[in-house]
This record gives structure tokens, C-alpha cells and sequence, in this order.
């Protein structure tokens, strides 16, 4: 028995420890501040730690929030919400961000103004110069592809990898918005946040490398499904009270 296990501990580093995950994900505190009018921003800063004697790495956009309602396939960080202990299903109050400015996008209250436009043409020069660099890296590495859309997508999600070294402590920090909504209703779903109640949220990483082949090469896919140090799997943090009062 003592050289079967020490067999699968070669051979499959992350097996045994399941039931103790490679990662500790642990929400370290929340602020907000109401200085804008239209919002509260919300500052939750937290931490993953690689509790192993070796490098682990996975796919995560780890700056942007995503309800556990929408999370099918998600690169964000996901979020759980508990009303007075028990967990709701809501799907927000927070939004997932496409990119860093939406919500200075979302505050614009007219699109015609001279800073307005002159704030969205720096933008839009801002993503053409981020496209061509992702297509020139893709180039200068060798890739084939003609597909400029494709090796946009390739490149952003190379560029989501996370690398933790053996016991390492990476800290984050994600902003996200309430836009003062006490009722949402979203399809057939429905809810209020009753300031009486008590509201706490809870961070997932859902891990998977499995489902990505659109987006990456054979080469890529290859080396990501055989590095038995990148990882799958959903990791759970700690609760944290969140004020909507």
C-alpha cells in the first residue's frame, strides 16, 4: 500500500491532496466608498496561496467578479451571496467587467460631449494598440493562423494564466459596483436587498483547462492538458459580511 500511494504521488502530484486543496483562496477584507453619485464602489481585496512544495498554475482573470448564476465557462473570479446565513441565488448585484473602464463608460451621461468623445477615441486607440501587439507577440512566437479575431481571443486567454510558485501568496484586488438597485429582476429571476438583512459573499475559483481547445493551438492544448501542475478544480474562500445599508 505504502508504494502504490507513493506511485500516484509521482505520478499524479495533485490526487492526494483532493480533499486538501493546492490552493487557499481567502477574502482578506472589504471596503466601499459613495464619493460617486451613481454607485458604491466596492474594494474586495483577497489572496490565493499555493499551499504545495511546487508550482501550480491555471487559468484566471482574477480582477473581475462574476455571479455563480452566469459562471458557465467563466475566466473571472466567482461570487456567492448569503442572505442572513442562508445562500441566495441572485444573479448579481455585481457585473462581470469586459474591461476596466466600463464603469467611467457606464458614468457618462452624454455621449456627444467633447470629453466624452475625446475620453472614447483615446479608449478605442487604447484596444486597436493592445489588438495589434497581441497579433504581433502571436507572429513573433511563430503562429500560423490568419484569424486575427482568433489570436486576439488566444492571446488574452494565454495571457490569463497564473503562475504560483512553491508556497507563494498572490494578493488581489477586484472593484466592483452597486448601482444602488435595491430590486433586480432579470428574466423570470427576481430580488431586493433589504438593508435589514444580512449580506455576506464568498469567492470561488472554478478552475478548469480542459474546455479551451477553441481558443488555443494543438501545441498549447497539448502542453496545458499533460502539465499535471496545471490545475482544475473549484476552490472555496472564507464568508465576509457586505454592506448595502
Amino acid at each position: 500500500m505504502k508504494n502504490i500511494k507513493l506511485l500516484l504521488l509521482l505520478l499524479f502530484p495533485f490526487v492526494l491532496v483532493a480533499q486538501n486543496s493546492p490552493l487557499n483562496l481567502k477574502i482578506n477584507s472589504i471596503t466601499f466608498h459613495d464619493s460617486i453619485t451613481s454607485r458604491r464602489v466596492y474594494q474586495i481585496k483577497y489572496q490565493i496561496e499555493n499551499t504545495t512544495p511546487r508550482e501550480v498554475q491555471f487559468f484566471l482573470n482574477p480582477t473581475s467578479l462574476i455571479a455563480q448564476a452566469a459562471s458557465s465557462m467563466t475566466l473571472f473570479t466567482v461570487y456567492k451571496m448569503y442572505r442572513n446565513g442562508v445562500y441566495d441565488t441572485m444573479d448579481g448585484p455585481f457585473y462581470e467587467k469586459m474591461y476596466p473602464e466600463q464603469d467611467e463608460m457606464e458614468d457618462i451621461t452624454d455621449y456627444n460631449s467633447p470629453d466624452a468623445m475625446a475620453f472614447i477615441s483615446k479608449l478605442k486607440q487604447k484596444y486597436q494598440d493592445r489588438k495589434k501587439q497581441y497579433i504581433n507577440d502571436y507572429k513573433k512566437n511563430g503562429g500560423e493562423s490568419t484569424n486575427e479575431d482568433w489570436i486576439v481571443n488566444n492571446q488574452k486567454l494565454m495571457n490569463t494564466i497564473v503562475t504560483l510558485q512553491p508556497n507563494e501568496v498572490k494578493n488581489f484586488v477586484i472593484q466592483t459596483s452597486w448601482h444602488r438597485n435595491r430590486y433586480i429582476k432579470i428574466a423570470d429571476y427576481e430580488f431586493y436587498l433589504d438593508e435589514k438583512d444580512k449580506f455576506e459573499i464568498q469567492l470561488l475559483l472554478i478552475l478548469n483547462k480542459s474546455d479551451r481547445k477553441q481558443f488555443l493551438t494543438e501545441k498549447e492544448l497539448s502542453n496545458i492538458k499533460n502539465n499535471l501542475n496545471f490545475i482544475e478544480g473549484t476552490i472555496t474562500s472564507n464568508r465576509m459580511e457586505i454592506s448595502f445599508n
